[in-house]
Protein backbone atom coordinates (compact mmCIF):
# COMPACT_ATOMS: atom_id res chain seq x y z
CA UNK A 1 0.00 0.00 0.00
CA UNK A 2 2.98 2.47 0.98
CA UNK A 3 4.45 1.57 -2.56
CA UNK A 4 1.47 2.53 -4.33
CA UNK A 5 0.77 5.75 -2.78
CA UNK A 6 4.38 7.00 -3.34
CA UNK A 7 4.50 5.86 -6.68
CA UNK A 8 1.13 8.42 -7.29
CA UNK A 9 2.96 10.92 -5.40
CA UNK A 10 5.83 10.13 -7.47
CA UNK A 11 3.56 9.99 -11.22
CA UNK A 12 1.86 12.42 -10.52
CA UNK A 13 4.21 15.72 -9.41
CA UNK A 14 5.40 18.43 -11.44
CA UNK A 15 9.03 17.40 -9.86
CA UNK A 16 8.26 13.43 -9.54
CA UNK A 17 11.16 13.10 -12.12
CA UNK A 18 13.83 14.94 -8.78
CA UNK A 19 11.68 13.45 -6.05
CA UNK A 20 11.99 9.71 -6.90
CA UNK A 21 15.50 9.20 -5.46
CA UNK A 22 14.34 10.68 -2.52
CA UNK A 23 11.34 8.48 -2.19
CA UNK A 24 13.04 5.79 -2.67
CA UNK A 25 15.82 5.91 -0.18
CA UNK A 26 12.38 6.62 2.45
CA UNK A 27 11.30 4.12 1.32
CA UNK A 28 13.82 1.86 1.66
CA UNK A 29 14.65 3.18 4.87
CA UNK A 30 10.91 2.71 6.38
CA UNK A 31 10.83 -0.74 4.68
CA UNK A 32 14.13 -1.80 6.13
CA UNK A 33 12.93 0.11 9.85
CA UNK A 34 9.46 -2.53 9.77
CA UNK A 35 11.21 -5.66 8.59
CA UNK A 36 13.57 -5.27 11.61
CA UNK A 37 10.61 -4.34 13.88
CA UNK A 38 8.56 -7.47 12.44
CA UNK A 39 11.52 -9.67 13.00
CA UNK A 40 12.47 -8.54 16.12
CA UNK A 41 11.76 -10.64 19.12
CA UNK A 42 8.88 -8.96 21.64
CA UNK A 43 10.99 -7.79 24.90
CA UNK A 44 10.50 -10.30 27.40
CA UNK A 45 9.06 -9.58 30.75
CA UNK A 46 11.21 -8.81 33.63
CA UNK A 47 8.67 -11.01 35.64
CA UNK A 48 6.80 -13.86 34.55
CA UNK A 49 5.14 -15.59 37.88
CA UNK A 50 1.81 -17.04 38.69
CA UNK A 51 -1.16 -16.31 41.89
CA UNK A 52 -3.14 -18.78 42.92
CA UNK A 53 -7.05 -16.90 44.05
CA UNK A 54 -10.31 -18.94 45.03
CA UNK A 55 -10.93 -21.98 44.08
CA UNK A 56 -7.30 -22.55 43.19
CA UNK A 57 -8.03 -20.09 39.59
CA UNK A 58 -4.58 -19.41 38.77
CA UNK A 59 -3.65 -15.88 37.42
CA UNK A 60 -0.26 -15.50 35.31
CA UNK A 61 1.48 -12.22 35.97
CA UNK A 62 3.98 -10.09 33.18
CA UNK A 63 5.95 -7.43 34.66
CA UNK A 64 7.16 -5.59 31.06
CA UNK A 65 8.45 -1.84 30.48
CA UNK A 66 6.51 -1.96 26.88
CA UNK A 67 3.53 -0.27 26.07
CA UNK A 68 1.87 -3.38 25.42
CA UNK A 69 0.85 -6.88 27.06
CA UNK A 70 2.81 -9.91 25.62
CA UNK A 71 1.01 -12.83 24.35
CA UNK A 72 0.80 -15.88 26.66
CA UNK A 73 1.46 -19.17 24.15
CA UNK A 74 -1.40 -22.01 26.17
CA UNK A 75 -0.33 -25.42 24.60
CA UNK A 76 0.45 -24.15 21.76
CA UNK A 77 -1.88 -21.38 21.02
CA UNK A 78 -1.23 -17.78 21.49
CA UNK A 79 -3.49 -16.07 23.84
CA UNK A 80 -3.75 -11.99 24.76
CA UNK A 81 -2.83 -10.82 28.20
CA UNK A 82 -4.65 -7.87 29.51
CA UNK A 83 -3.78 -4.50 31.29
CA UNK A 84 -4.13 -5.15 34.78
CA UNK A 85 -2.23 -1.41 35.82
CA UNK A 86 -0.46 1.14 33.35
CA UNK A 87 2.58 2.29 34.33
CA UNK A 88 2.26 5.45 36.56
CA UNK A 89 2.47 7.08 39.86
CA UNK A 90 0.42 6.37 42.33
CA UNK A 91 -1.44 9.13 44.34
CA UNK A 92 1.23 10.38 47.08
CA UNK A 93 -0.22 9.16 50.55
CA UNK A 94 0.16 11.61 53.59
CA UNK A 95 3.23 9.88 55.64
CA UNK A 96 5.41 9.05 52.28
CA UNK A 97 8.43 10.89 51.70
CA UNK A 98 7.75 10.74 47.79
CA UNK A 99 4.89 8.94 45.90
CA UNK A 100 5.55 5.65 44.72
CA UNK A 101 6.32 5.08 40.87
CA UNK A 102 5.59 1.79 38.95
CA UNK A 103 6.75 2.58 35.37
CA UNK A 104 6.19 -0.66 34.43
CA UNK A 105 3.16 -2.33 33.14
CA UNK A 106 1.51 -5.28 35.26
CA UNK A 107 -0.17 -7.40 32.52
CA UNK A 108 -2.41 -10.91 33.47
CA UNK A 109 -4.26 -13.25 31.93
CA UNK A 110 -6.19 -16.01 34.13
CA UNK A 111 -4.71 -19.87 33.48
CA UNK A 112 -7.18 -22.43 31.81
CA UNK A 113 -7.06 -25.98 33.90
CA UNK A 114 -4.79 -29.02 33.00
CA UNK A 115 -2.48 -26.78 30.94
CA UNK A 116 0.34 -28.94 29.30
CA UNK A 117 2.58 -25.99 28.53
CA UNK A 118 2.69 -22.09 28.90
CA UNK A 119 4.55 -19.43 27.62
CA UNK A 120 5.37 -15.61 27.59
CA UNK A 121 8.06 -14.58 25.16
CA UNK A 122 9.66 -17.47 25.51
CA UNK A 123 9.85 -17.88 29.31
CA UNK A 124 8.00 -20.77 30.79
CA UNK A 125 5.19 -20.34 33.24
CA UNK A 126 5.12 -22.22 36.29
CA UNK A 127 2.69 -25.46 36.02
CA UNK A 128 -0.09 -25.79 38.37
CA UNK A 129 -0.71 -29.06 40.18
CA UNK A 130 -4.12 -29.66 41.26
CA UNK A 131 -2.97 -32.33 44.06
CA UNK A 132 0.45 -30.63 45.45
CA UNK A 133 2.69 -33.11 47.12
CA UNK A 134 5.42 -30.42 47.95
CA UNK A 135 4.99 -26.82 49.24
CA UNK A 136 7.64 -24.61 50.20
CA UNK A 137 6.51 -22.04 53.13
CA UNK A 138 8.62 -18.34 54.03
CA UNK A 139 7.57 -15.24 54.70
CA UNK A 140 9.01 -11.78 55.94
CA UNK A 141 11.81 -11.70 53.39
CA UNK A 142 12.44 -7.73 52.27
CA UNK A 143 15.54 -6.06 53.74
CA UNK A 144 14.52 -4.01 56.37
CA UNK A 145 15.50 0.04 55.74
CA UNK A 146 13.79 1.87 58.49
CA UNK A 147 14.84 5.19 59.65
CA UNK A 148 12.83 5.26 63.02
CA UNK A 149 14.23 2.29 64.32
CA UNK A 150 17.39 2.80 62.85
CA UNK A 151 17.27 -0.23 61.17
CA UNK A 152 19.71 -0.48 58.20
CA UNK A 153 19.77 -3.96 57.25
CA UNK A 154 23.13 -4.89 54.90
CA UNK A 155 20.93 -5.60 51.49
CA UNK A 156 24.33 -6.40 49.96
CA UNK A 157 25.73 -9.08 52.47
CA UNK A 158 23.86 -11.83 51.49
CA UNK A 159 25.48 -13.41 54.84
CA UNK A 160 22.80 -10.00 56.83
CA UNK A 161 20.37 -10.27 54.24
CA UNK A 162 20.25 -13.83 52.73
CA UNK A 163 16.64 -13.65 50.83
CA UNK A 164 18.24 -14.81 48.09
CA UNK A 165 19.70 -18.26 48.56
CA UNK A 166 16.95 -18.71 50.85
CA UNK A 167 14.82 -18.41 47.36
CA UNK A 168 17.29 -20.32 45.29
CA UNK A 169 17.55 -23.13 48.18
CA UNK A 170 13.67 -23.43 48.06
CA UNK A 171 13.46 -23.31 44.32
CA UNK A 172 15.95 -26.12 44.36
CA UNK A 173 13.74 -28.48 46.46
CA UNK A 174 11.23 -28.66 43.23
CA UNK A 175 8.14 -27.93 45.09
CA UNK A 176 4.51 -27.92 43.56
CA UNK A 177 3.46 -24.76 45.33
CA UNK A 178 4.65 -21.67 47.17
CA UNK A 179 3.18 -20.14 50.09
CA UNK A 180 4.58 -16.56 51.11
CA UNK A 181 3.15 -15.44 55.00
CA UNK A 182 3.53 -11.93 54.29
CA UNK A 183 5.91 -9.18 54.27
CA UNK A 184 7.76 -8.77 51.17
CA UNK A 185 8.61 -5.30 51.32
CA UNK A 186 10.39 -3.47 53.81
CA UNK A 187 12.59 -0.76 52.36
CA UNK A 188 10.80 2.25 53.56
CA UNK A 189 12.96 5.02 53.83
CA UNK A 190 16.75 6.19 52.61
CA UNK A 191 19.70 4.29 53.99
CA UNK A 192 22.62 6.88 55.37
CA UNK A 193 25.96 6.26 53.28
CA UNK A 194 27.67 4.88 56.44
CA UNK A 195 25.70 1.76 56.23
CA UNK A 196 25.45 -1.42 54.28
CA UNK A 197 22.35 -0.47 52.54
CA UNK A 198 23.89 2.73 51.03
CA UNK A 199 22.28 3.50 47.29
CA UNK A 200 19.45 0.87 48.16
CA UNK A 201 16.68 1.46 46.64
CA UNK A 202 13.94 3.31 48.96
CA UNK A 203 10.03 3.71 49.34
CA UNK A 204 6.86 2.24 47.79
CA UNK A 205 7.58 2.13 44.15
CA UNK A 206 8.25 -0.32 41.69
CA UNK A 207 12.48 -0.05 42.27
CA UNK A 208 11.61 -1.07 46.02
CA UNK A 209 9.72 -3.70 45.22
CA UNK A 210 11.58 -5.42 42.50
CA UNK A 211 14.74 -5.26 44.54
CA UNK A 212 13.05 -6.99 47.75
CA UNK A 213 10.94 -9.28 45.67
CA UNK A 214 11.33 -10.07 41.86
CA UNK A 215 14.80 -9.98 41.52
CA UNK A 216 15.98 -12.10 44.35
CA UNK A 217 13.05 -14.26 44.25
CA UNK A 218 13.19 -14.96 40.46
CA UNK A 219 14.46 -18.48 40.49
CA UNK A 220 11.10 -19.34 43.01
CA UNK A 221 8.92 -17.21 40.84
CA UNK A 222 9.77 -19.55 38.11
CA UNK A 223 9.93 -22.59 40.22
CA UNK A 224 5.85 -22.84 41.06
CA UNK A 225 2.66 -20.96 41.63
CA UNK A 226 2.10 -18.66 44.33
CA UNK A 227 0.10 -18.35 47.03
CA UNK A 228 0.27 -14.83 48.31
CA UNK A 229 -0.50 -13.66 52.01
CA UNK A 230 -1.00 -9.94 52.69
CA UNK A 231 1.03 -8.93 55.53
CA UNK A 232 0.92 -5.37 57.98
CA UNK A 233 3.46 -3.84 55.68
CA UNK A 234 1.75 -4.27 52.58
CA UNK A 235 -1.29 -2.38 54.21
CA UNK A 236 -2.90 0.95 52.45
CA UNK A 237 -0.61 3.08 55.00
CA UNK A 238 2.56 1.44 54.09
CA UNK A 239 3.19 -0.72 50.57
CA UNK A 240 -0.67 -1.22 49.46
CA UNK A 241 -0.01 0.47 46.88
CA UNK A 242 2.41 -2.13 45.17
CA UNK A 243 0.40 -5.05 46.62
CA UNK A 244 -2.93 -4.20 44.99
CA UNK A 245 -0.69 -3.71 41.47
CA UNK A 246 1.63 -6.96 41.64
CA UNK A 247 0.31 -9.70 44.07
CA UNK A 248 -3.46 -9.12 45.57
CA UNK A 249 -5.64 -12.10 43.64
CA UNK A 250 -8.11 -10.05 43.37
CA UNK A 251 -9.07 -7.94 40.23
CA UNK A 252 -7.74 -4.29 40.16
CA UNK A 253 -10.09 -1.74 41.53
CA UNK A 254 -9.96 1.70 42.11
CA UNK A 255 -11.61 1.67 45.08
CA UNK A 256 -9.52 -1.43 46.78
CA UNK A 257 -5.74 0.37 45.54
CA UNK A 258 -4.73 2.42 48.87
CA UNK A 259 -4.65 5.00 46.44
CA UNK A 260 -7.55 7.22 48.51
CA UNK A 261 -7.31 6.97 52.04
CA UNK A 262 -10.79 7.52 52.58
CA UNK A 263 -11.35 4.14 51.16
CA UNK A 264 -9.06 2.31 53.14
CA UNK A 265 -11.63 0.66 54.86
CA UNK A 266 -12.33 -1.07 52.37
CA UNK A 267 -8.84 -1.62 50.59
CA UNK A 268 -7.59 -3.02 53.87
CA UNK A 269 -9.37 -5.89 54.48
CA UNK A 270 -10.21 -8.86 51.88
CA UNK A 271 -12.71 -11.67 52.07
CA UNK A 272 -11.18 -15.06 52.85
CA UNK A 273 -10.85 -17.79 49.85
CA UNK A 274 -9.62 -21.47 50.20
CA UNK A 275 -7.41 -23.26 47.64
CA UNK A 276 -7.90 -26.88 47.32
CA UNK A 277 -5.10 -28.97 47.75
CA UNK A 278 -6.31 -32.16 47.01
CA UNK A 279 -6.80 -35.36 49.27
CA UNK A 280 -9.61 -33.60 51.15
CA UNK A 281 -7.11 -30.44 52.10
CA UNK A 282 -6.96 -27.21 51.60
CA UNK A 283 -5.73 -23.86 52.38
CA UNK A 284 -7.76 -20.72 53.75
CA UNK A 285 -6.15 -17.50 53.75
CA UNK A 286 -6.90 -14.82 56.13
CA UNK A 287 -5.90 -11.45 55.42
CA UNK A 288 -4.63 -9.69 58.62
CA UNK A 289 -2.59 -6.60 57.30
CA UNK A 290 -4.38 -4.23 60.08
CA UNK A 291 -3.61 -6.82 62.87
CA UNK A 292 -0.93 -5.23 64.93
CA UNK A 293 -0.16 -1.35 65.01
CA UNK A 294 -3.99 -0.34 63.91
CA UNK A 295 -5.31 -2.09 66.54
CA UNK A 296 -3.04 -0.30 69.72
CA UNK A 297 -3.76 3.37 68.72
CA UNK A 298 -6.56 5.11 70.72
CA UNK A 299 -8.37 5.87 67.89
CA UNK A 300 -11.63 3.70 68.91
CA UNK A 301 -13.67 4.29 66.21
CA UNK A 302 -11.17 2.80 63.94
CA UNK A 303 -10.27 -0.24 66.25
CA UNK A 304 -14.23 -0.99 66.59
CA UNK A 305 -14.55 -0.98 62.73
CA UNK A 306 -11.21 -2.95 62.36
CA UNK A 307 -12.48 -5.46 65.18
CA UNK A 308 -16.28 -5.64 63.40
CA UNK A 309 -14.62 -6.24 60.01
CA UNK A 310 -12.37 -9.32 61.27
CA UNK A 311 -15.30 -10.80 63.25
CA UNK A 312 -17.45 -10.56 60.00
CA UNK A 313 -14.19 -12.22 58.05
CA UNK A 314 -13.61 -15.02 60.64
CA UNK A 315 -17.48 -15.88 59.72
CA UNK A 316 -16.28 -16.89 56.85
CA UNK A 317 -13.15 -18.70 57.51
CA UNK A 318 -15.57 -20.59 59.65
CA UNK A 319 -17.75 -20.85 56.39
CA UNK A 320 -15.07 -22.09 54.08
CA UNK A 321 -13.42 -24.73 56.99
CA UNK A 322 -16.98 -26.26 57.05
CA UNK A 323 -16.80 -27.77 53.67
CA UNK A 324 -18.06 -32.04 54.09
CA UNK A 325 -14.60 -33.81 53.77
CA UNK A 326 -12.48 -30.98 54.17
CA UNK A 327 -9.29 -30.59 56.04
CA UNK A 328 -8.34 -27.26 56.84
CA UNK A 329 -4.88 -25.83 56.99
CA UNK A 330 -5.41 -21.66 58.38
CA UNK A 331 -2.83 -19.21 56.93
CA UNK A 332 -2.93 -15.55 58.24
CA UNK A 333 0.42 -13.33 58.38
CA UNK A 334 -0.31 -12.54 62.15
CA UNK A 335 0.13 -15.22 64.43
CA UNK A 336 -3.11 -16.26 67.12
CA UNK A 337 -1.36 -18.36 69.03
CA UNK A 338 2.39 -18.18 68.60
CA UNK A 339 5.10 -16.25 70.81
CA UNK A 340 7.06 -12.90 69.85
CA UNK A 341 9.70 -11.76 72.08
CA UNK A 342 9.36 -8.36 73.47
CA UNK A 343 12.05 -5.45 73.90
CA UNK A 344 12.90 -6.87 77.67
CA UNK A 345 13.59 -10.57 75.61
CA UNK A 346 10.58 -12.27 77.40
CA UNK A 347 7.73 -14.25 75.77
CA UNK A 348 4.86 -13.04 74.31
CA UNK A 349 1.84 -15.08 73.18
CA UNK A 350 -1.51 -14.77 71.27
CA UNK A 351 -2.77 -11.57 69.49
CA UNK A 352 -5.58 -10.20 71.72
CA UNK A 353 -7.27 -8.89 69.43
CA UNK A 354 -7.76 -11.68 67.05
CA UNK A 355 -8.21 -14.07 70.04
CA UNK A 356 -11.06 -11.80 71.32
CA UNK A 357 -12.96 -11.56 68.06
CA UNK A 358 -12.69 -15.49 68.05
CA UNK A 359 -13.90 -16.49 71.16
CA UNK A 360 -16.73 -14.68 70.60
CA UNK A 361 -17.35 -16.99 67.64
CA UNK A 362 -16.00 -20.33 68.66
CA UNK A 363 -15.80 -20.13 72.14
CA UNK A 364 -12.15 -21.24 73.45
CA UNK A 365 -11.41 -23.52 70.49
CA UNK A 366 -10.97 -19.69 68.92
CA UNK A 367 -10.74 -21.22 65.55
CA UNK A 368 -13.17 -22.88 63.61
CA UNK A 369 -13.72 -26.78 63.51
CA UNK A 370 -12.13 -28.32 60.38
CA UNK A 371 -8.91 -26.00 60.82
CA UNK A 372 -5.99 -28.61 61.81
CA UNK A 373 -2.72 -26.41 61.41
CA UNK A 374 -2.33 -22.65 61.38
CA UNK A 375 0.94 -21.30 59.46
CA UNK A 376 1.92 -17.93 60.19
CA UNK A 377 4.49 -15.01 59.72
CA UNK A 378 5.21 -11.30 61.15
CA UNK A 379 7.62 -13.00 64.05
CA UNK A 380 11.10 -13.44 62.69
CA UNK A 381 11.91 -16.87 63.82
CA UNK A 382 10.42 -20.43 63.43
CA UNK A 383 8.48 -21.98 65.97
CA UNK A 384 6.41 -25.45 65.93
CA UNK A 385 4.03 -25.73 68.28
CA UNK A 386 2.08 -28.11 69.63
CA UNK A 387 -1.20 -28.48 72.34
CA UNK A 388 -2.31 -30.81 74.98
CA UNK A 389 -5.40 -28.93 74.93
CA UNK A 390 -7.67 -29.08 71.67
CA UNK A 391 -6.47 -26.31 69.43
CA UNK A 392 -4.60 -26.81 65.84
CA UNK A 393 -0.87 -27.12 65.81
CA UNK A 394 0.53 -23.83 65.19
CA UNK A 395 3.86 -23.48 62.69
CA UNK A 396 5.27 -19.36 62.57
CA UNK A 397 7.87 -18.97 59.51
CA UNK A 398 8.78 -15.25 59.54
CA UNK A 399 12.52 -16.25 59.06
CA UNK A 400 12.75 -15.61 55.26
CA UNK A 401 15.04 -13.06 55.35
CA UNK A 402 14.29 -9.84 57.56
CA UNK A 403 16.55 -8.99 61.07
CA UNK A 404 15.83 -12.36 63.02
CA UNK A 405 13.75 -11.88 66.20
CA UNK A 406 16.00 -13.26 69.65
CA UNK A 407 14.92 -16.77 69.97
CA UNK A 408 12.67 -17.85 72.61
CA UNK A 409 14.22 -19.57 75.88
CA UNK A 410 14.62 -23.10 76.32
CA UNK A 411 12.67 -23.08 79.50
CA UNK A 412 9.04 -21.36 79.11
CA UNK A 413 7.55 -20.11 82.16
CA UNK A 414 4.26 -21.46 82.49
CA UNK A 415 2.55 -18.02 82.85
CA UNK A 416 4.17 -17.55 78.97
CA UNK A 417 1.02 -18.96 77.72
CA UNK A 418 -1.29 -17.01 79.53
CA UNK A 419 -4.38 -17.67 76.87
CA UNK A 420 -7.57 -19.01 78.33
CA UNK A 421 -8.30 -22.55 77.61
CA UNK A 422 -4.46 -22.91 75.66
CA UNK A 423 -2.42 -25.49 77.04
CA UNK A 424 0.71 -26.04 75.10
CA UNK A 425 2.45 -29.17 75.30
CA UNK A 426 5.72 -28.47 73.84
CA UNK A 427 7.70 -25.53 71.28
CA UNK A 428 10.39 -26.15 68.93
CA UNK A 429 11.71 -22.97 67.76
CA UNK A 430 14.98 -21.61 66.51
CA UNK A 431 15.92 -18.25 65.19
CA UNK A 432 18.00 -18.99 62.13
CA UNK A 433 17.13 -17.82 58.60
CA UNK A 434 15.52 -20.93 56.70
CA UNK A 435 12.20 -21.95 55.16
CA UNK A 436 9.79 -24.93 55.59
CA UNK A 437 8.56 -27.97 53.19
CA UNK A 438 5.36 -29.42 53.74
CA UNK A 439 5.01 -32.95 52.42
CA UNK A 440 2.20 -34.92 51.95
CA UNK A 441 1.97 -38.65 52.32
CA UNK A 442 -0.78 -41.08 53.08
CA UNK A 443 -3.26 -38.21 53.57
CA UNK A 444 -0.99 -36.50 56.72
CA UNK A 445 1.84 -33.86 56.16
CA UNK A 446 5.36 -34.00 57.38
CA UNK A 447 6.95 -30.60 57.63
CA UNK A 448 11.03 -29.64 57.23
CA UNK A 449 11.94 -26.86 59.13
CA UNK A 450 15.63 -26.00 56.56
CA UNK A 451 17.66 -23.41 57.95
CA UNK A 452 20.15 -22.03 55.42
CA UNK A 453 23.94 -22.94 57.12
CA UNK A 454 22.40 -26.35 57.88
CA UNK A 455 22.62 -25.84 61.53
CA UNK A 456 19.19 -26.78 62.19
CA UNK A 457 16.94 -28.95 60.33
CA UNK A 458 13.98 -30.07 62.30
CA UNK A 459 11.24 -32.47 60.74
CA UNK A 460 8.11 -32.40 62.44
CA UNK A 461 4.89 -34.56 61.26
CA UNK A 462 1.11 -33.56 61.66
CA UNK A 463 -1.42 -36.00 62.54
CA UNK A 464 -4.93 -34.41 63.51
CA UNK A 465 -4.05 -31.68 64.76
CA UNK A 466 -0.75 -32.88 66.61
CA UNK A 467 2.42 -32.00 65.83
CA UNK A 468 5.36 -34.13 67.03
CA UNK A 469 9.02 -32.61 66.00
CA UNK A 470 12.37 -34.17 66.24
CA UNK A 471 15.43 -32.36 65.30
CA UNK A 472 18.41 -29.86 66.25
CA UNK A 473 16.07 -27.19 67.01
CA UNK A 474 15.26 -26.49 71.27
CA UNK A 475 12.35 -27.83 72.41
CA UNK A 476 10.61 -25.76 75.30
CA UNK A 477 8.08 -27.15 77.41
CA UNK A 478 6.09 -24.69 79.14
CA UNK A 479 6.36 -25.28 83.52
CA UNK A 480 2.98 -27.09 84.82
Amino acid sequence: MIHGILARFVGTSRTGYLARPLVCGVLAVFAASALAQALAPPTPPSSVYVVLGEGAQATVRAITADDHCPELVVDSVARPMRTRTDPGTAPMRAGQARAADFPIRVCEAALPAHVQSATIAGIAVPRVRPDPQRIVVLGDTGCRIKGSEKAYQNCADPAAWPFRAIAAAAAAEQPDLVVHVGDYHYRETPCPADAGCADSPWGYGWDAWNADLFVPAQQLLAAAPWVVTRGNHEECARAGQGWFRLLDVQAYMSDRSCNVVALDEQADFSAPYAIPLGGGWQLVIFDSARASHKLRNTDVPDVAMTLAQYRHQMQRVADLAAAPGMRTIFISHHPILGFAVDKAQAPVFGNAALLGVMKSLFGMRYFPQGVELALHGHVHAFEAINFSSIHPATIVAGHGGDNLDADLPDGLPAAAAAVEGVQIESVTHASRFGYLVLEKAAGEWTVRARSLDNSSNTVCTLEKSHLACAGAAPISRPAP
